[in-house]
């Protein structure tokens, strides 16, 4: 009975499925940008094909400003990403996804395309579509107890 409830933490299942998740998705993005890592994922997804800005990566991420900056130099580094003064306002830039980074999001696109469509053979579709729906009820449980983070 201890190890049953061992294997249902709540901690420990989330852990686990990030470890496994990101084990997939590295997998198959690796294969098109060596150097790629899973974290950067957040922050290479929220720039999106319309541009962002470093602030508006950090407040939609719920990162400090330092981490996704961070996140945006390696991205650079990797030719993933563009930048532009944003019209609206010179001090600011826009950050944007080159030619790479549009073939490399339609890569990570797919691999979550394909992870989300074994979950749904594993699970069946009613089952995984109520477990994003907690997920993200428990998400904005946080978010309304922390609005500031």
């Amino acid at each position: 009975m201890e190890n049953h409830i061992n294997t249902r933490l709540l901690y420990k299942v989330i852990y686990v499925l990030k470890r496994l998740t990101d084990e997939w998705v590295e997998e198959a993005i690796t294969q098109y940008v060596p150097g790629f890592k899973v974290g950067y994922i957040p922050v290479f997804m929220c720039i999106g094909t319309q541009g962002i800005s470093n602030n508006e990566v950090s407040k939609e991420l719920k990162i400090t400003k330092m981490a996704a900056s961070k996140t945006i130099k390696e991205l650079y580094a990797l030719k993933l990403i563009t930048s532009e003064k944003d019209p609206l306002d010179a001090r600011s830039e826009r950050i944007f996804l080159t030619e790479k980074g549009l073939e490399v999001s339609v890569k990570i696109k797919q691999s979550a395309d394909e992870m989300v469509g074994a979950y749904r053979e594993v699970v069946g579709n009613k089952n995984y579509d109520s477990a994003i729906d907690v997920l993200l009820a428990i998400t904005h449980y946080h978010e309304e107890i922390n609005p500031g983070k």
